[in-house]
């Protein structure tokens, strides 16, 4: 019988080799919110790396309304959505979410990975097609993975190519198709050509999956990349932990899907639901989008101003900003220099990007003033340390942030 300590030898051997290799993660502690003025492991830096697109994690009305809830319906959900864990909370978001964004139904997960989970392997089975783009979401591929398991064939098209989704289209061989593509690709910050799929589906006979977790409440009026399209995708996938400012998944389709999904998705039926207080905060941050189109206004300002300062124009004004180092470890000695000089960008490597093509990912909140962006994108362009005096120095000093926390240790490896 083999012993317990050779397993892990083993284990620990795998995750030496993985570090070797420059891949190597930890965790930052925040000791404050997500502002662009951060405390971050005992250091003030200017944050360029959070999904708070709109910077409503700390709006007045969204924090009020997730008090409010928690003194009525407390801090758990205390069940899953179809035993005890549905509130009148529940039910009014998905029913302002429908309405905002343009569909009869949906359907709240606890997460966008449940969500994007949920729906492939509901959706597809033995009798359809899946065809998903090459730079999916890794909730999109497990998707795929669980849709593989139910029977269905999954066919990959390299990106955003609509010639060669066209030709796997015609060659499909089962009765139904579905595909399945991001709005806003995550990592590199591009748009999928929604006006081009759709209509393509419809010749074929086969329906459409949009996961606009990042381009809801960040293009257009708000409602996403597929928002000026018609037709609508069939399926419209998001999440309310980026933009809307809170935590959870969502469905929008029509009543059949919605009602599928809640009788057959397992993470809805065997996952505690999202507690009240998020849910109020993600429906007071809904509504803030609906009734205030400045807030969008100022965060594609701010897009067009980073991405002109970084000479990167051409980008498609989405807040998610790609800038290519390739190497590894060269990455990682890359954003340490501009943790040193005041900020924090990660360095996004393999497997979330391709190996040899790892990145650092910027991305920017509707919060962050002009002189916080320049100062970004002078730091970026240098790509050398600079005196303690820089000007994200000057920002960050400039605005409030909790102290560092006596006795907080930085964790090994960053």
């Amino acid at each position: 019988m083999t012993s317990p300590t050779r397993l892990r030898t083993h284990l620990a051997e795998r995750l030496r080799t993985w570090r070797d290799a420059g891949l190597g993660r930890s965790t930052v502690d925040l000791a404050s919110g997500q502002h662009p003025v951060v405390d971050i492991d005992g250091d003030r830096r200017l944050l360029f790396s959070s999904s708070n697109y709109l910077g409503l994690s700390h709006h007045p009305a969204v924090v009020a309304a997730a008090v409010d809830a928690t003194r009525t319906f407390g801090t758990g959900a205390g069940g899953s959505r179809l035993t005890t864990g549905s509130t009148t909370l529940h039910r009014q978001l998905e029913e302002e979410l429908a309405d905002w964004l343009g569909y009869p139904d949906c359907v709240l997960f606890p997460t966008g990975y449940a969500a994007n989970l949920s729906a492939l392997s509901v959706l597809a089975d033995d009798a359809v097609t899946v065809f998903s783009d090459e730079r999916n979401h890794a909730s999109i591929i497990d998707g795929c993975r669980s849709a593989k398991s139910a029977g269905a064939e999954v066919r990959v098209y390299p990106h955003r190519d609509m010639r060669a989704l066209r030709g796997l289209l015609d060659a499909r061989s089962t009765p139904h198709g579905l595909i399945v593509t991001d709005g806003v690709f995550s990592m590199d910050g591009t748009v999928a050509p929604v006006a081009d799929i759709v209509p393509l589906a419809r010749e074929h006979g086969c329906m459409v999956l949009v996961d606009d977790a990042h381009g809801i409440g960040t293009l257009a009026d708000g409602r996403g990349s597929a928002a000026p399209h018609s037709p609508a995708p069939d399926v419209l996938v998001g999440t309310l932990s980026k933009a809307l400012a809170a935590e959870g998944g969502f469905i929008c389709a029509d009543t059949v899907i919605c009602e599928l999904l809640r009788n057959r998705a397992r993470p809805f039926i065997y996952s505690t639901a999202s507690p009240a207080p998020t849910v109020a905060a993600a429906l007071a941050a809904v509504r803030l989008v609906r009734s205030d189109p400045g807030l969008v206004r100022q965060l594609q300002h701010n897009v067009r101003r980073l991405t002109t300062g970084l000479g990167l124009a051409s980008v498609a004004g989405t807040p998610i900003i790609p800038v290519p180092v390739g190497d590894e470890r060269a990455a990682m000695a890359l954003a340490d220099e501009l943790r040193r000089e005041g900020f924090h960008v990660p360095a996004i490597r393999y497997p979330t990007v391709p190996r040899g093509r790892a990145i650092l990912r910027v991305t920017v909140m509707a919060t962050h003033t002009d002189a916080q962006i320049d100062a970004l994108t002078s730091a970026v362009s240098r790509r050398q340390g600079v005196p303690a005096d820089a000007p994200a120095q000057r920002c960050a000093r400039g605005l409030r942030a909790p102290e560092p926390q006596p006795g907080r240790r930085r964790p090994p490896g960053r």
